[in-house]
């Protein structure tokens, strides 16, 4: 370890560390020297140090100043080693001794060190009681405003996109050559047939559910087979068209997002408008059409499937054939129940469509947009299907259907 070239204060000089053990501890050493202090840092002045280094830092007995500033020379030349964290230390250190009245400047610096403090000097860090001190309430509200901004800026472009796709289709009607069968027939077999297995086993295992639970809970009342009637009214109205669209946002959806993300990453849809084609007619159109194609098909296997598993436990549980539940179930549900499901379907279809096709435009040039553009799709798409379905099954019941 290289000796201290500086000279001897009066006082009968510094004790300096002689093996390299010792050198490698973290210390420091507090000296008065005529009028003014001296300040050496030995040793490393690391991460791995830090505790110890705290510990030397509290142990630090420099009083204050008293009357005016007093200089203080802050001896790096003891220093074997030194990091971020080290170097983000000694300059507390230093507005620490600054606050006490002194006026600390540091000498002896190697090269590569200056290099670091001068980095972190130029990004000042905000005190950590800062975020503490700022108002509970004023946070609360800014963090709503931004939320209402953000749901009204979804809901300006998702009406624009609805009316790019509607103008679009309405230019199909006119010209019907210009619809992209292929990448249609595409969607469908992807969006449709490829979901029904995964939508057929969910809505079964849903539906025997169901039953199992009716038949619990009314057999309190010596009433099971109304379990039958529960369960085709639920199926029909409300659990098939739910669970159908909530598996095709998550699935579809995410889908239409992270193609068209990749394709956006990629400048190919920015290459598409140079090229004089729409966007909009060739991507999105064929997608949001497959979907409304397939969904009503896709809630019809739902419920289908729904009733075939509550058969299954209506068999079990009651000891009801098939023929059986055929019959109490043609008795006890009206096929309006069937329509209301139904009638949901394109509508759902279309805001899965636009908001999955919708998300991934926005997707910018790197793989972290692109994963938070198709996270929002599913969670916006779920979000609307839920409140779409709400709102139907309200406005429906009232008028009596």
């Amino acid at each position: 370890m290289a000796s201290y070239d500086q000279p001897e204060d009066r006082q009968g000089g510094y004790s300096l560390m002689g093996t390299k053990e010792k050198a490698a501890r973290p210390a420091l050493d507090w000296r008065q020297v005529n009028d003014g202090y001296v300040l050496r840092i030995f040793g490393d002045w690391q991460v791995s140090h830090v505790r110890r280094i705290a510990k030397e830092i509290k142990k630090l007995k420099c009083g204050t100043a008293g009357a005016g500033p007093k200089d203080l020379t802050v001896d790096m030349a003891g220093l074997s080693g030194l990091d971020t964290a080290g170097a983000m230390l000694i300059l507390d250190m230093n507005e620490l001794l600054k606050s006490k009245g002194f006026m600390p400047h540091i000498i002896n610096v190697r090269e590569a060190d200056q290099i670091l403090f001068d980095l972190i000097s130029r990004h000042p860090r905000e005190k950590a009681g800062n975020e503490a001190k700022s108002s509970m309430v004023l946070n609360l509200v800014r963090d709503l405003g931004s939320t209402v901004v953000s749901i009204g800026r979804d809901i300006i472009e998702i009406t624009a996109m609805i009316g790019q796709v509607t103008q679009s289709l309405l230019g199909l009607l006119i010209r019907p050559w210009r619809l992209r069968f292929t990448s249609l027939v595409h969607h469908m077999e992807h969006a449709g047939l490829k979901a029904v297995s995964i939508i057929s086993l969910i809505c079964f295992l849903i539906g025997a559910v169901i039953m199992q639970q009716s038949v619990e809970q009314l057999r309190a009342y010596s009433a099971e087979y109304f379990s039958i009637d529960m369960l085709g009214i639920l199926a029909l109205r409300e659990v098939g068209v739910l669970l159908t669209s909530i598996m095709i946002a998550g699935r579809s959806g995410a889908a239409f997002t992270a193609e068209i993300g990749s394709m956006k990453m990629r400048e190919e849809v920015d290459a598409m408008r140079a090229l004089g084609i729409s966007p909009v007619e060739t991507l999105i159109v064929p997608r949001v059409l497959a979907l409304v194609i397939a969904l009503p098909l896709l809630t019809f296997i739902g419920n289908i499937m729904c009733l075939a598993g509550g058969a299954l436990i209506a068999y079990q549980v009651m000891n009801i054939d098939l023929q059986s539940f055929v019959e109490r179930l043609n008795d006890g549900v009206d096929i309006r129940h069937f329509y209301v499901g139904l009638i949901k379907t394109p509508f759902v279809a279309l805001i899965i469509g636009i908001v999955g096709t919708l998300e991934g435009m926005r997707v910018q040039g790197s793989a972290e947009s692109l994963g938070t553009h198709v996270r929002a799709s599913v969670v916006k798409s779920i979000f609307l299907v839920i409140i779409l379905d709400a709102a139907f099954a309200m406005a429906l019941t009232a008028i009596g259907i």
